[in-house]
């Protein structure tokens, strides 16, 4: 034996009941586990003996939902916390004078339902600088005149917003926001930085006891680049990386011997962005919001996909997305049977009954984002604020697990924070109680489903014989905190494939 885990209480997540005090591991593997009534486990010479003091041990979390190289190259955007307009520029100026003349000024995560900016606003700030100011969620941008010029943003695509005077304002939305990000990227991100970004989200990855992560690189607001410098780090990781290349290319994504297309490949905006595809206007608004794609060119696209044996997933937060998420996987379906594919829809922010029983029926996996309803949800909310009323259907996580739906959690960082531990109390905390989950269906979103979404419910997501050695050691006992606690709880160590990836304070585990 390699490793003896021992005074612990671990929670093997094959049932709500059943824990244990130790286990062995020998190599990459669980070799055997010991409850309380099991004689204790004899070590030999070189077994590293580690006594976990009571702490609480789970299988190591699935992050479902993770962008790598965006998430990774947040260390070198700007950080404004500001409730005003005027708040927000004194302190960007601030910021941009730390930088050389020329050097991009990116800032990401301004709060924007009290910060309205335009290139106007951002041209006072500096002009010798581009600055580009963007929501976390990808889905709206604002340049100022240096960086507008620069990006050279054609004024025939979809999203320019302008003003009374038809002057592009800098603000872009949908087709413009993700075409600046990628000249963004291509002016500014070369493959060493795009190299360094995964590195420290592996780390990162490890710090939160993440063990496997379902990348989704590449796209529309992203890099394509992305998809090659993550595959090709996935290969010596001990984080396991495991991609989604966020492209309609089949072809290409075939010859790189990929199985898995699609990730956050979004058909419509975001409710914050106000181009989520809505039945209804927006609040204020005389629209309903963006499908980026058409009906045939989704159809085309999931039935050419699973044709060819690869696992699909698919972004929709709006109802019309999601009916057409849906009319695409039935209609391939139907063309060439559906087979165990274990196609996904990412987000699913705003289904009807109708469309969760649909999808349900369909075998589809749900990655869902309670964090959603954490950040925006309530009646005093982004989403009221934005939609009125419809705020109270959005995040349906506990009906769709009461239905029978398999949701697994994910964080898509940047976007929500990456701590598991968050996510699984936002599953309990919902602003609508009929929504809320129990403490061990929320872990499962992290563990048992996550594994399920990813074909490897035999490898990874429990604690038993046989399984891979990914554990996360937890400071405290979830199921013995106050609900509201949980996302406090600190990572003592996490073990991937029976080695040491990240300790806290115990270097001797080392």
């Amino acid at each position: 034996m390699d490793y003896i885990l021992y005074n612990g209480n671990f929670i093997s997540m094959k049932g709500e009941t059943e824990r244990y005090q130790a286990v062995a591991i020998c190599g990459d593997k669980i070799a055997c586990t010991y409850g309380t009534k099991d004689q204790f486990p004899k070590r030999c010479f070189g077994t590293k003996m580690i006594d976990l003091d009571g702490r609480t041990v789970l299988p190591g979390f699935i992050d479902s939902n993770i962008h790598m190289v965006q998430s990774g190259l947040l260390q070198y955007c700007v950080k404004i916390n500001a409730e005003t307009k005027d708040a927000f520029l004194q302190h960007l100026q601030e910021k941009a004078l730390e930088f050389e003349d020329g050097e991009l000024v990116w800032c990401i995560g301004y709060n924007e339902e009290t910060i309205d900016v335009t290139r106007w606003d951002l041209d006072q700030v500096s002009s010798s600088h581009p600055i580009v100011v963007s929501r976390t969620e990808f889905h709206k941008t604002v340049v100022n005149t240096t960086a507008y010029n620069m990006l050279q943003i054609p004024s025939s695509l979809s999203g320019v917003i302008r003003d009374e005077n038809d002057m592009p304002t800098g603000v872009l939305r949908g087709e413009a926001s993700g075409f600046a990000r990628r000249k963004l990227y291509t002016n500014f991100v070369g493959d060493d930085l795009r190299r360094k970004a995964v590195r420290d989200m592996e780390r990162e990855a490890f710090r939160y006891g993440i063990t496997t992560v379902n990348a989704m690189e590449g796209g529309a607001f992203f890099s394509g680049r992305d998809i090659d410098i993550v595959n090709a780090y996935a290969k010596d990781s001990a984080l396991n990386i495991l991609l989604f290349p966020q492209t309609m290319d089949v072809t290409r994504i075939k010859e790189m011997g990929l199985s898995r297309i699609g990730g956050n490949i979004y058909l419509d905006g975001s409710i914050g962005s106000k181009n989520a595809a809505l039945m209804t206007n927006y609040r204020g608004c005389e629209h309903n919001g963006t499908l980026y794609y058409s009906q045939d060119d989704v159809n085309q696209f999931v039935l050419e996909a699973h044709a060819q044996g690869m696992q699909i997933a698919l972004s929709c937060i709006g109802p019309r997305a999601i009916d057409q998420a849906l009319t695409a996987f039935s209609s391939a379906f139907e063309a060439v049977g559906s087979g165990n594919h274990r196609h996904r829809m990412e987000l699913f922010v705003l289904p009807d009954a109708e469309q969760i029983e649909k999808a349900i029926a369909l075998g589809l996996i749900l990655s869902m984002r309670p964090n959603y309803d954490d950040l925006w949800g309530g009646s005093q909310g982004m989403y009221a604020a934005n939609m009125g009323s419809g705020w109270e259907a959005c995040n349906p996580v506990g009906q769709v697990v009461r239905r029978g739906g398999i949701v697994c959690g994910g964080s898509e960082y940047s976007v929500t924070p990456l701590n598991p531990l968050i996510s699984i109390r936002s599953c309990l905390l919902h602003s609508q109680e009929e929504q809320r989950i129990s403490l061990y269906e929320a872990l499962k979103t992290y563990t048992v489903n996550g594994a399920y979404a990813n074909f490897a419910e035999d490898s990874i997501g429990q604690i038993r014989e046989g399984m891979q050695a990914d554990l996360v050691v937890l400071d405290e006992d979830p199921f013995a905190v106050r609900e509201q606690s949980l996302g406090d709880i600190g990572i003592t160590m996490t073990m991937k494939s029976g080695r040491i990836v990240y300790s806290k304070g115990e270097a001797e585990w080392k």
